[in-house]
C-alpha cells in the first residue's frame, strides 16, 4: 500500500506527526495530523502513529475506526459520503443517496445532527442542510 503513496508525502505526515509529543494522550492529534497530511489514514500512517505514540497498532487502529470523521480509504474524486446516522436519515439522507447514484457512499454518523442532513465532498468539505437540488448543483460543479 505505501508504495501508492509517493515518499514525499510520507515523508510530510511523519514530519507532521513526529512534531507532536511522543505520548499515548497525543493518539487522536496524531492520528487527525497524519490524515491531514495524507488526506486519509492509509496503513503506513496507522504504523507511524503507533510507534511514535508508543500504543499497540491494534489500538490505533481501533481508534482511527471508531471515529467516523477519520478516513481509512482514499478519497475517490468524484464521490460524496451522505451521512446515515438517525438525523440525516429523518432529514433526507436517503433522498441524496438516491439523487446522486454511482457518486454516492453513506457514511455512518458524523455528529452534525444540528446540520442534518450532511454531505462531504471528496476533498473533505462539509455541506449541512443539504437539499437535493443544492447538492446535485454542488455535486454537478465538483465534476466540471
Amino acid at each position: 500500500m505505501s508504495g501508492e503513496i509517493p515518499e514525499s508525502e510520507l515523508d510530510a505526515m511523519r514530519a507532521a506527526v513526529d512534531a507532536l509529543p511522543r505520548r499515548r494522550d497525543q493518539l487522536l492529534p496524531a492520528l487527525l495530523a497524519a490524515e491531514h497530511a495524507l488526506g486519509w489514514l492509509p496503513q503506513p500512517a496507522i504504523e507511524h502513529v503507533s510507534a511514535h505514540t508508543r500504543i499497540p497498532l491494534s489500538e490505533v487502529f481501533a481508534t482511527a475506526t471508531a471515529y467516523s470523521e477519520l478516513r481509512l480509504d482514499a478519497p475517490v474524486e468524484g464521490r460524496w459520503h451522505v451521512c446515515t446516522g438517525v438525523a440525516c436519515r429523518q432529514a433526507g439522507a436517503d433522498t441524496l443517496i438516491e439523487a446522486l447514484g454511482e457518486r454516492a457512499a453513506p457514511t455512518e454518523c458524523r455528529f452534525l445532527c444540528a446540520l442534518a442532513p450532511v454531505a462531504e465532498d471528496g476533498d473533505g468539505a462539509l455541506h449541512g442542510r443539504c437539499v437535493r437540488e443544492r447538492l446535485l448543483a454542488l455535486a454537478n460543479a465538483d465534476v466540471t
